[in-house]
């Protein structure tokens, strides 16, 4: 997955940043493929996932898997957890054969 490094680091610091990212992502497609049939917001997913990261890194996962093909977004919105609408991801229905 893709590691945004808008903080400029570099060597070390870059390595373990892009490894935290590839797990946060393995993380949140998880969710979806052990639930091929359910549909989640951004919120939804944050708050199954017990994590220590922002629901802002939780955002950009979902973004980065569907890049990849591996989440479609839908037109459904729910209500998220700051009381504003969040679209509705899926899972890719390549990836739910």
């Amino acid at each position: 997955m893709t590691y945004y490094n808008t903080n400029q680091a570099v060597g070390l610091m870059l390595s373990i940043h892009e490894i935290n990212t590839l797990k946060q992502d393995e993380l949140i497609f998880a969710v979806f493929r052990l639930n091929p049939s359910a549909r989640f917001t951004p919120s939804e997913v944050d708050d199954l996932i017990p994590r220590a990261w922002p629901l802002t890194s939780t955002r950009r996962g979902i973004s980065t898997l569907t890049k990849a093909g591996k989440l479609t977004k839908t037109s459904e919105l729910r209500m998220g957890n700051y009381g504003k609408n969040e679209h509705v991801w899926r899972l890719n229905a390549e990836n739910n054969r």
